[in-house]
């Protein structure tokens, strides 16, 4: 035979070893021994096998470990590893595949059947010439264990870049967080201009977030919308919904406003043919990325996978307990209806006389009807834009009249209340584009919770600020307007978690307490309206503290 293929066997058996390389040399092959794991490698590396035997049990590196370190290795990983081992338990196999083994065979098998699994592996695998006999050369100690670490630095890596990016499941509750906490950790790997990524929320409701570390201009986040949405195969104009968030960076790199920008790396992050994300790196000068970084980024994308994976799962359970609350909400609401009507009829004598005790109760009767039918509406419409199936009506709208609008009727309650209502929204406040009966709802939201909660002779205060004064917009176009009380304020813990559905405050025990939907359904029409909502608890002049809600809503374009 001129030719044959290498095959290298690994036991700390003398005897195990001899059989085998006595039978395959007589079977044609071209046979090199090592007694454990480290000579194995150094072998492996001196002259690389077509095929290895390897028993599991061995002193200093095991048939696991050996399998794991020439299977991370780019150089080693397509070497097909066959174990031999008297290890018959079910969890040994699992230990094994997982270790990337190619095949499992256990030692008593007859050395045909060994003989049999060795040429389908090689079957289609050239032949090389055979190696010539030299005795085994013991290894340098220091070599192999440079080759061994080498190694696990490169898997200690790529296992802490994976475990980084699965932390983010426990944040798909909050996809804005998600997406910042996602950002912070690019920002370790490589570096770049700015940072976006496309994710899917919903069926045809996506999150578009970009995060500059730089100073950049309107046009340049405006062109990365543009070029995010085209490489995922959608349209500015399209049906599909998303909403835009803008994310301020904790550290802004001082460099000149560019005015040109180029994409460095695309991340499609696709679930077969679906495509659930994508992360692309904008850069606007010369910088680019090393093959280390682009390796490290492929198992980004490698990992965020499971992560978009389970943001979707999450999304469908939601839908589908949407769908079953709006159904079982809705029934309720005809024998409330009635509940409330015959208590209607009973309080006006219709039906005979009542007393004034019994009226009293009565009333009693038809405010709590009236608070399960506002909590039945509240989670009816909430249910709808969670489940983007609430559609908004964007037009060019001025907001001074609009919040004169919804304050009027309310007079007798500031004045009841003895609160004094200041609204300080300038004639020239330019018009922004929005639904006027949702943003209707938003104002009569955030105004009632500020009665609410501002105690007698307190203030409260509609403002809007102008496109330049507005905290961190990048030059965006978008128009800021807050609701101010001089109240007890809202500790900053709880500022975090007020916007979801069914947060109340603990004060709100000495007040009449609401649904708790008010601001999760505030935040998710403001959303629709690609703009942000927050809290803060500024103190005033006299140091008493009260609350500010503050949202954003863009700047209708101006007429030509």
């Amino acid at each position: 035979m001129t030719e044959s293929h290498l095959i290298l066997i690994v036991d700390d058996s003398l005897t195990q070893l001899a059989v085998l390389e006595d039978f395959l040399r007589a079977s044609g092959y071209a046979v090199a021994t090592a007694q454990n794991g480290m000579q194995a490698i150094a072998s492996v590396y001196q002259s690389p096998p077509d095929l290895i035997l390897s028993d599991i049990l061995m002193p200093e590196l095991n048939g696991y470990h050996l399998c794991r370190l020439l299977k991370n290795d780019p150089i080693t990983k397509d070497i097909p590893i066959i174990l031999l081992s008297n290890l018959i338990e079910p969890h040994d196999r699992f230990w094994g595949k997982k270790a990337g083994a190619d095949f499992f065979l256990e030692k008593s098998t007859d050395l045909h059947q060994i003989l049999q699994a060795v040429q389908t592996f090689l079957s289609d695998k050239p032949k090389i010439s055979p190696a010539p006999f030299r005795p085994h050369k013991e290894p340098k100690g220091k070599d192999i264990r440079d080759q061994i670490t080498g190694i696990l630095d490169r898997l200690l890596y790529e296992s802490t870049i994976s475990n980084e990016v699965l932390k983010l499941t426990s944040l798909t509750h909050d996809t804005n967080l998600l997406a910042k906490e996602l950002f912070g950790f690019l920002s370790i790997i490589c570096r770049y201009s700015a940072a976006g990524i496309l994710l899917r929320e919903g069926n045809e409701k996506y999150l578009l977030c970009l995060q500059p570390t730089e100073a950049v201009s309107t046009r340049f986040v405006e062109q990365a919308k543009k070029e995010m949405l085209r490489d995922a195969g959608l349209d500015q104009n399209s049906r599909v919904k998303y909403r835009f968030v803008l994310i301020e960076p904790d550290h802004v790199t001082e460099r000149a406003v560019p005015t040109t920008f180029q994409v460095i790396k695309t991340l499609p992050i696709r679930d077969g043919n679906e495509l659930l994300a994508t992360i692309t790196l904008f850069e606007s000068g010369k910088r680019r990325l090393t093959d280390g970084m682009r390796h490290a980024l492929d198992i980004i994308a490698d990992r965020f996978l499971i992560v978009a994976r389970y943001l979707k799962k999450i999304k469908e359970i939601e839908n589908v307990k949407a769908d079953l609350v709006s159904m079982l909400v809705h029934d309720m609401r005809s024998p409330l209806t009635g509940i409330s009507g015959f208590t209607d009829v009973l309080a006006e004598g219709i039906l005979g006389q009542v007393s004034k005790d019994q009226r009293d109760a009565l009333k009693n009767i038809r405010g709590g009807c009236d608070q399960l039918l506002q909590l039945i509406d509240d989670i009816l419409d909430y249910s709808k834009l969670e489940a983007g199936k609430m559609q908004v009506n964007l037009s060019p709208l001025d907001i001074g009249p609009l919040v004169h609008q919804v304050v009027t009727p309310l007079a007798t309650v500031f004045a009841d209340a003895g609160l004094n209502l200041v609204i300080e929204i300038p004639a020239n406040t330019p018009q922004v584009l929005a639904d006027e009966k949702q943003l209707t709802r938003v104002f009569a939201n955030l105004i009632s919770n500020a009665v609410k909660f501002t105690p007698k002779r307190g203030q409260i205060t509609i403002g809007a600020l102008p496109p330049d004064c507005c905290p961190d917009t990048y030059g965006s176009r978008c128009l800021c307007i807050s609701v101010t009380d001089t109240g007890c304020g809202i500790p900053v813990e709880q500022q975090k978690i007020l916007f979801n559905r069914y947060e109340q405050l603990p004060t709100a025990t000495i007040y009449r307490k609401g649904t708790g939907l008010g601001l999760a359904i505030c935040k998710e029409i403001i959303n629709l309206h690609s703009g942000e909502i927050w809290v803060t608890s500024p103190a005033d002049e006299n140091g008493e503290c009260g609350s500010r809600f503050t949202f954003t809503l863009p700047i209708a374009p101006e007429n030509d």
